[in-house]
């Protein structure tokens, strides 16, 4: 079979661009793989820190802190936490577990409700108390939870692993 002068332009002209595409879809996967080591090398020096860590305060030092109190009461009484309980909770985290909510917002962009569901299960609630104090479903929590193991680590896991991980850091 004898190719016009046409035919083998066009012949050359998709090999081009085949190996051109090719070699554009190799760079992304190289650039995305480099992301998701450089956040598991963060998530790793985090870990590290967090064990090696001197704290001042003992880690019961949170669950005797008055914003921990409020969210007990909230838990008690069956409703969300207020935007002013959240602030204080956050900062009692914080201040116990030095810069924890600095840590998560490095490894990813986080919602307020994926920030929320974090801070909760640092400080051990159970998902339905995290529903309740965050005036959605438990499923929603469990959604979120599996979400941000997705997109911290690029890979699927289930609701446990993130738990995991927030209390390891």
């Amino acid at each position: 079979m004898i190719l016009t002068d046409r035919e083998l332009f066009l012949l050359i002209i998709c090999t081009v661009f085949y190996i051109t595409l090719f070699i554009l879809v190799l760079q992304s996967n190289r650039r995305k793989l480099q992301l998701l080591q450089s956040r598991l090398d963060n998530i790793h020096a985090m870990q590290k820190m967090a064990v090696m860590e001197h704290r001042q305060q003992d880690d019961s030092s949170i669950y005797a802190s008055e914003a921990y109190r409020r969210a007990k009461q909230c838990l008690t009484e069956g409703r969300s936490l207020t935007e002013g309980d959240w602030g204080a909770l956050t900062e009692a985290v914080n201040g116990v577990y030095d810069g924890f909510s600095d840590k998560l917002y490095s490894l990813c962009r986080m919602s307020e409700q994926d920030m929320r569901v974090s801070l909760l299960i640092k400080l051990r609630m159970q998902p339905k108390d995290i529903a309740t104090l965050t005036a959605h479903s438990k499923e929603s929590v469990a959604s979120t939870r599996s979400r941000l193991y997705q997109k911290v680590f690029g890979k699927k896991g289930s609701t446990r692993d993130w738990d995991d991980f927030i209390l390891s850091i």
